[in-house]
Order: C-alpha cells, then sequence, then structure tokens
C-alpha cells in the first residue's frame, strides 16, 4: 500500500502530466474578429472578472497568480481588444478597478459555447457509462480541491 507521500506524489505528477495537455487541447481560447488569440492568462481573467464582477488589479493577479506587472500587461490587452475596461476605485482613487465589457460579456458567452463544442467532440468516444464516471470523478477532484482552500 502507498504512503502517503507516495500517494501526494502520485497526485502531482498526474497534475504536472495533465495541466499542460488539458490547456492546450482543451481550453484553447477563440479568435477574435480581427483574428488574433487572447492568452489564456486573459482568457482565464475575464472567466474571474465575471465571477467577481469590479475587482482590483490586485486582487485579479492574486486569482490568476500572477505578478502585478504581468497583470498590467494582460489588462492592457483586454483592454486594448475592447474586452474589459479600468476605472478608479469611488472609495480609494488609487485603487485600478477593472470590469467586463459588455464586448468582453460576449466574447467570453462565444468561449464557453466554442469550447463546448471542443470538448463534446472530444468526449464523444465514451459511453455514458464513462461519461457518468468522468464527471463523478471529475466533480469529486473539483469538491476536495476546493476544501484545500477553506
Amino acid at each position: 500500500m502507498p504512503t502517503r507521500k507516495e500517494k501526494i506524489a502520485q497526485f502531482a505528477k498526474m497534475m504536472f502530466s495533465t495541466a499542460p495537455e488539458f490547456r492546450k487541447s482543451y481550453a484553447r481560447p477563440p479568435l477574435l474578429e480581427k483574428g488574433c488569440r487572447i492568452p489564456h492568462h486573459g482568457m482565464f481573467s475575464l472567466v474571474i472578472l465575471k465571477k467577481e464582477g469590479k475587482t482590483s488589479m490586485t486582487a485579479l493577479a492574486e486569482k490568476l497568480g500572477v505578478s502585478s506587472q504581468q497583470m498590467t500587461r494582460i489588462v492592457s490587452e483586454l483592454v486594448d481588444a475592447g474586452l474589459a475596461e479600468r476605472s478608479q476605485d469611488e472609495a480609494n482613487r488609487r485603487l485600478i478597478c477593472i470590469s467586463l465589457t459588455p464586448k468582453g460579456r460576449a466574447e467570453l458567452s462565444r468561449f464557453f459555447e466554442i469550447g463546448l463544442q471542443h470538448i463534446e467532440a472530444h468526449l464523444s468516444p465514451l459511453s455514458d457509462e464513462e461519461l457518468d464516471a468522468l464527471l463523478y470523478h471529475m466533480t469529486e477532484v473539483v469538491r476536495l480541491t476546493q476544501k484545500l482552500d477553506e
């Protein structure tokens, strides 16, 4: 029977080997109308902004796990593409907040629709029983990883 340390090492190996493939194959951002692609961090920022609403650059960088300098570049790209907008916080004028624009909401909806079609095509070889198993295990992974943040 594997030790706790061996189980954690096995989990880490699976996560490290799966994450790049998942990101490349399943979370590939769509092209914008100008033919440019929203970088992954930009797309993940849009997802966070949709969930959080108007948020500070610092909070967004923390949630995304990037530096303030990287966040400035990411947000500038989103603002230049018309997907997000900067504004000053009412209570603290030194604080810059970011929020989605209507175009950002529309692009995010389009991204999810494209993503759904893409994932549906990838999962089509699975039987209903295998799909049920995948859904159950993915739900458990999400539940357990959320427990780590408590």
